[in-house]
Formats: structure tokens, C-alpha cells, sequence
């Protein structure tokens, strides 16, 4: 059964539209529009060759969008092979590039001590410090509702974005009880009803030295210099396994592990 590419990306789309949360979706569209080619999407599948997929591998230029355009890729040929609109998947002899983590930088104390001053009258105050006290990745926290603070009990529910850890409770500790009494209600119900790229773009304008996930990275860093257990860390941040989060603070961790080891000499 000849198809072209774009067709049969058309039908896998509808496909996965049905089985995937929106946000993985909006990741699909991203690919399948800015970085598949018209020209190669008009060709029939069974023409398209591996040298033309490695171009194409070859003009992402961010290496994470990159690795997740031949996930993507590859799972659309996996599938059309199985239901016969094609007779291989050339993107299984496409040599996949690894995404290097970059780790992200925690603000130190004094920094965030002049963060949280500049915030100081702006309307952005609570969304912020919200990100500090709860350790949320941007889109968690512009998608919690009222209906997912348990005053009663003390819990945030924070509905994750990557994997179902991500689902999570967060204890409300003191300080992010008061951010929340100061969060004006809003006619959609959730706590902040900003689009995520103008959340990014404000962050820069108070903290121009840092990335918004460092607000992430801060709240672990303290929590771990506080002697939060890695376990709970690791199970208020959402991490999939222990070793992520490991991996990422094992900075923090050596540097704690300092200080405790000087206990043994008093």
C-alpha cells in the first residue's frame, strides 16, 4: 500500500492524539511542522532513504529537540511498518545522538535574597516564590488548580509533566502557606493563569543570570542543605528513580557530607 510521509504522518498523528497527554502531543506537532521537510513529507515512504532522515537529524540544531525528533521519527516508520504502509524503517539504521544533561544552577543564598527584593510590588511576586518553595518545573505550576490545595491536609497536588512519579504531593511548609494567601483568585481557577514562554521571558527580566528551572534546582539544593532526606527530595521533585536525582546533586551531597564528615572530629 504506497503512502506518502505526510500522509501517514497525518494518520499517526490522530493516532497518538488519542493516547498521549496534550503537552507530548504539542511536542509531536513540533516535529512533524518545523522539522520534517515538505519536501520529504510528499515522497513515498518506501523511497525515503537513510541518508535523507540523517539530513534532517542534521538541520535540528538543539541537540535535545534533536534526539526527540528521531524518537519521534522512528516511532512513526515502527508503526507504519507494523500496519504495512511501509515495507522498512530506514530510522532504525539512523544513528541517534545522546543529549548531554546540562546541569542547571542552583541561586545561591544572597542571590535569592536579591531575587525575592526585586520581586518586591510585582504582580509575578507569588508565581515565583511558588516556584521556589515547591520545586514545580514551568508548566506544573501554571497548570495547579485550587482544587489541588489541600489546606486541610497541608498537600499541593502537582500534576507531573514528564512521567506518572511526576504526579506528586508537596507538603505546604510555612512559607509557601503565606505565597498562597497572597495569590488573587483567578477566573479559571488556577492559581496563575500565564502562557509558559512569557513566564520564561519575565524570569529573565528579574534574573537575568539564571534559567527558570534554577528556581527548581534552588529549592532542591536548600532542601538537601537543610538535611532533607534524598529519598523525599527525590519524591518531591518528581524524579522517576533515586539515581536522577543523584546524579544531579551529588554536589550538594558531597558538600553535606563535608560538613558531617567534620562532626567526627568534635
Amino acid at each position: 500500500m504506497k503512502k506518502s510521509l505526510g500522509a501517514w504522518l497525518d494518520i499517526w498523528y490522530e493516532y497518538k492524539a488519542q493516547r498521549v497527554k496534550p503537552s507530548t502531543l504539542r511536542g509531536i506537532d513540533i516535529v512533524l511542522r518545523l522539522h520534517v521537510p515538505e519536501e520529504l513529507k510528499e515522497r513515498d515512504m518506501d523511497d525515503i532513504t537513510i541518508a535523507d532522515l540523517e539530513r534532517v537529524l542534521e538541520a535540528v540544531k538543539a541537540e535535545r529537540m534533536r534526539v526527540y525528533t528521531h524518537q519521534v521519527l522512528n516511532e512513526a516508520f515502527e508503526r507504519a511498518v507494523r500496519l504495512e504502509y511501509a515495507t522498512r524503517n530506514p530510522m532504525r539504521y539512523v544513528e541517534n545522538v545522546k543529549h548531554r544533561q546540562k546541569l542547571g544552577k542552583a541561586l545561591t543564598r544572597r542571590e535569592r535574597e536579591q531575587f525575592i527584593a526585586k520581586l518586591e510590588g510585582s504582580p509575578y511576586k507569588s508565581l515565583f516564590e511558588f516556584y521556589l518553595w515547591t520545586g514545580c518545573r514551568r508548566s506544573e505550576a501554571l497548570s495547579i488548580t485550587w482544587d489541588d490545595v489541600d489546606t486541610e491536609n497541608g498537600i499541593i497536588y502537582i500534576h507531573g509533566t514528564k512521567s506518572e512519579t511526576s504526579e506528586r504531593a508537596v507538603p505546604i511548609s510555612d512559607p509557601l502557606a503565606r505565597v498562597l494567601e497572597a495569590i488573587p483568585p483567578q477566573e479559571s481557577g488556577k492559581l496563575f493563569d500565564y502562557l509558559p514562554d512569557h513566564v520564561t521571558h519575565v524570569f529573565k527580566v528579574f534574573c537575568p543570570n539564571h534559567k527558570l528551572h534554577d528556581l527548581r534546582h534552588t529549592f532542591a539544593t536548600r532542601c538537601l542543605e537543610c538535611g532533607v532526606a534524598l529519598r523525599v527530595v527525590q519524591q518531591w521533585l518528581g524524579h522517576a528513580s533515586i539515581s536522577t536525582t543523584t546524579k544531579i546533586y551529588m554536589h550538594v551531597l558531597d558538600d553535606f557530607q563535608k560538613q558531617e564528615a567534620k562532626k567526627l572530629a568534635e
